[in-house]
């Protein structure tokens, strides 16, 4: 009897340890529908700081064998900003005769990045490939980029514990990011997050972010990124969800 029970607990062990080790790739089909929603903050002590929430719809419009095509677009910004003793306010679910003369200013700016549409083509691993704006606006990568929360994932399966890094570099600043697997369950692992940035100034990022298993989806991610450039020291927040639509 004790002898089938010590076998019992080593099959059991067995596994959980098979069940624990997982292959994290994107699984997506054409027609896929995905909603967006990031949410981000900006402190710069005196000098004001900045709130932004985001929404984009994003459709999968094909897959062929290791490439995925998105197309994105802009749905709703809402901003509220503070810079040198002066309030901004933006919302573009509000009506030309809703916005001040302020946010009349920002939707000339705003309201051209929402007819644009971002045409992404990336592998399975989720590295980027290419970036295509349809038509293109100067500055508007700095919004974006931060909203599509991929991960570039590794080659081979992860257990809790794995590790493995990726580096970008945009607008000068050269990313280096670590993600940490914390545990893995109900379909889900869990990764921690943490890097440096170095370029125009030099700062520190750490988080948290959950990805499903079964789509490879990054589907609730939280990073805080500090940095220290040019005399100042500036903190930013960003939470993002990705839901199926």
């Amino acid at each position: 009897m004790k002898k089938v029970l010590i076998t019992l607990l080593v099959i059991t062990s067995l596994t959980v340890s098979a069940q624990e080790s997982v292959l994290l790739r994107l699984n997506y089909t054409k027609g896929d529908s995905f909603l967006v929603t990031t949410e981000s903050n900006q402190s710069m002590g005196a000098q004001g700081g900045m709130s932004m929430k985001m929404t984009m719809g994003m459709i999968v419009a094909d897959v062929e064998e290791e490439i995925i095509k998105t197309e994105s677009q802009i749905t709703s910004i809402v901003m509220d900003m503070m810079q040198g003793g002066m309030t901004m306010n933006y919302d573009s679910n509000k009506s030309d005769e809703e916005l001040d003369q302020m946010g009349q200013m920002l939707k000339s700016q705003f309201a051209p990045m929402m007819e644009a549409v971002i045409y992404n083509t990336l592998d399975l691993q989720g590295n980027m490939i290419d970036t295509k704006l349809d038509p293109a606006i100067p500055g508007m990568e700095q919004i974006t980029n931060r909203s599509m929360n991929t991960i570039n994932y590794p080659k081979e399966k992860v257990s809790v514990g794995s590790s493995w890094t990726s580096e970008n570099e945009n607008q000068g600043m050269k990313m280096t990011t670590k993600y940490t697997v914390s545990s893995i369950a109900d379909g889900l692992v869990t990764l921690d997050v943490s890097g440096d940035m170095n370029g125009a100034g030099t700062g520190t990022i750490k988080g948290k972010t959950t990805v499903e298993i079964s789509s490879g989806i990054s589907n609730s991610s939280e990073t805080e990124i500090t940095i220290a450039t040019q005399g100042m020291n500036i903190t930013g927040t960003t939470k993002t969800t990705i839901s199926k639509m």
